[in-house]
Formats: structure tokens, sequence, C-alpha cells
């Protein structure tokens, strides 16, 4: 095969940067010490009453993770910042005592940087996340966090989303005061867990993309800390493949997306968080008597008599020792192989889906 031909093979690239993953989240853990503890102190000094999370798109998933393990870890309120406040009014708000967290891989949302000049102009400090140290959003930050994923080639994030989830997990862990073996081993045994679910779940992908390549919509439910994964896996489904694709806490999806629910809708259930897991499968129930197809990534939760259409199984995590707070980062990766293998099934490139760009600059 030629370079000419290599370079245009659709997919390449989602699937290897699904793949580098646990190697990219092992350099982060092992390059970055100085950089996340001092984000960690940038928070133990300012001892907010409030912090307020900062991003866009697949960040925003990311940093609503954060919001989770914000409350979980630091017992301080947790919101999200809504940029067109400052982008589209020009509003300043004045905050309590607080600490901004801004997550963004390029670094470059022309809103996402105005909320973050506005709020260091109230004396905020802010810790920046993102994959470029050269960003506009690096050289405003009071402390940047590199995500040390390395050049990301596809339009649809993988691994700096991944990077994002757990560099927030390492800033909020060390302000919690957790020691650095604790987090190097909690991050391996994320990394060994990931590989291995990278290796069995492909085949179940692809057999599943199979079944739903003529699908034009599908539901994406989880609670807790896998409230994140559920968006974010409808983010990968509905950017690389076109289709009306949605995520959601199961507590809102049953105050309304159940609805959309009919016989023969596929919906995605995430059941690895303990975390809400008995709302998960109540909710699962209710999908199933409505006649929604059940795709269950997770092993644990439902009730025997949930009729289930299919499963992705992860492996037994306990066995690996991945921490409660790290489900995030392995439950997302089946869902973003289902997201590669459909659009190569419906004869797309999920490397360059139409319409988008690696950039998003909102305004």
């Amino acid at each position: 095969m030629t370079t000419l031909e290599s370079a245009v093979v659709p997919g390449k690239h989602l699937r290897s940067e699904i793949a580098e993953q646990p190697d990219r989240w092992r350099d982060l853990v092992s390059t970055q010490r100085a950089a996340v503890d001092a984000a960690a102190e940038t928070i133990r000094l300012a001892a907010p009453e409030l912090i307020v999370f900062a991003a866009r798109g697949s960040s925003d998933h990311a940093a609503q993770y954060g919001q989770y393990l914000a409350h979980n870890l630091l017992q301080v309120p947790a919101m999200l910042a809504t940029p067109a406040t400052a982008s589209a009014f020009g509003v300043a708000l004045r905050y309590p005592r607080s600490v901004m967290l801004a997550v963004s891989q390029s670094g470059e949302s022309p809103d996402l940087l105005e909320t973050v000049r506005l709020t260091r102009n109230a004396q905020v400090p802010v810790v920046g996340f993102t994959n470029n140290e050269s960003s506009a959003l690096a050289g405003l930050s009071n402390v940047h966090v590199p995500l040390t994923a390395g050049p990301e080639l596809s339009v649809a994030a993988t691994k700096t989303y991944t990077a994002e989830i757990l560099a927030l997990y390492l800033v909020l862990s060390r302000a919690h005061g957790s020691n650095w073996d604790h987090l190097e081993r909690a991050v391996e045994a994320a990394a060994a867990a990931a590989e291995r679910t990278i290796s069995d779940a492909e085949a179940s992908s692809a057999v599943l993309a199979e079944a739903l390549k003529n699908e034009s919509r599908v539901l994406v439910v989880g609670r807790g800390y896998s409230m994140a994964s559920a968006k974010e896996g409808a983010l990968k489904l509905m950017e690389t493949n076109a289709i009306a694709a949605s995520g959601w806490s199961v507590a809102d999806a049953t105050h309304g997306p159940l609805g959309q629910v009919i016989a023969g809708t596929p919906v995605v259930v995430l059941t690895a968080s303990p975390g809400g897991r008995e709302s998960v499968a109540t909710f699962s129930s209710a999908a199933a008597a409505l006649g929604a197809e059940l795709i269950v990534i997770g092993d644990q939760g439902l009730d025997e008599s949930t009729p289930v259409y299919s499963r992705i199984p992860l492996p037994a995590l306990s066995e690996f020792g991945v921490a409660d707070e790290l489900i995030p980062l392995i439950e997302i990766l089946p869902l973003q192989q289902l997201a590669l293998a459909l659009a190569l099934e419906r004869g797309l490139d999920p490397d360059q889906p139409a319409g988008l760009n690696k950039v998003t600059r909102t305004h």
C-alpha cells in the first residue's frame, strides 16, 4: 500500500487513537506530576466555596464528570459555566471564593476564552487543561495541566477526552490528599483494564454495528459518573454517523426521553458504575417494556427478567483494581469502538465527518 493510499483509509486515525489511550494515560501520570501538584495546590490555597468548570463539547462531558468528582472528593459545590454569558451577553459575574477549572482540547474556543478572561478579571484563579501548551487558554491560566495525548488527527475526540477525565481525577484527588503511589497504581489498573477492554470489545462492537447500520436514532443512558460516558458516547455516534443519538442521566431520561422509545429503538445502558445502578436497572426495565432493544455495556445491575438485545461485557474491573472514579475511562471505550465500526459499516469516514472541524470556534 502506498503512503497516499494509506492516508485515505477510512477510520485509520480513529482506530489508532482509540488503541493508544492506555499508553497516553501512563504518559500523563508519569510526566505531569509537577503540573498536577501545582493545580492541586491552587485549589487548596483558594479554599474555594465554589468550583466552576468551563468547557464545550466533549470537554463539557469531562467537566460534568469533574463536577461529580469535586462534590464527592472535596465536598465543595461545583457548577458548569455558561460561556454565552460572557461572549453573547458580555456579563461579568461576581463570584464567591472560587476557582475555575477550564477544560479544552485545543484551548482556542473564543467564547471559552472570553469566559476565562472575565473570570480572571474577577480575581478567580484558573487552572487550564489542554492538549496544546501553546494555546491561548494555556497562556491565560494561572496553572496549565498538559494532557499529553499527542496529536489527535481524527475529528472525533477520543484520547483527548479520556486524558481530560484522567487529568481531572489526578488534580482533584491530589487536592483531596491522595498520594502519588496510590494514584500511580490506580492509573496502571485502569490502563491494564482498558487494554483488555479494547481487545475484547472490538469483535462485539463490529457485530453490533452490523445490526445497527440502518438505525436512525439511539438513546444512551447512565447515572452518576457514567452520565458523562452516556453523553460522550452519544456524541461520538452522532459525530461519526450522522445519527440522532442522545445521551442522558437516567434520572432525566425518565422525565422525557423515555417517551421517544418505541418498539425497536436501540437503547444503550451503562451498568458498570455502582452509583445509581438501581435507577439504571429500573429505567432499563421500563424501556424494555416499551419495546426497546437494550444494548448493555457491563455485566452488572439488570434484573434477569429484563430482555437484552445485545451485550458488550467489560472485564472484571474489580479484579484489575479499577477505582469507581475511573470506570468512565473504561466504559467509554466500547462506545468509541462502536462509533468507529458503525461508521465503517455505513460507508462513512469517521475521521472526517461531514460539516465538522477539529477546532470548533464558538463565539
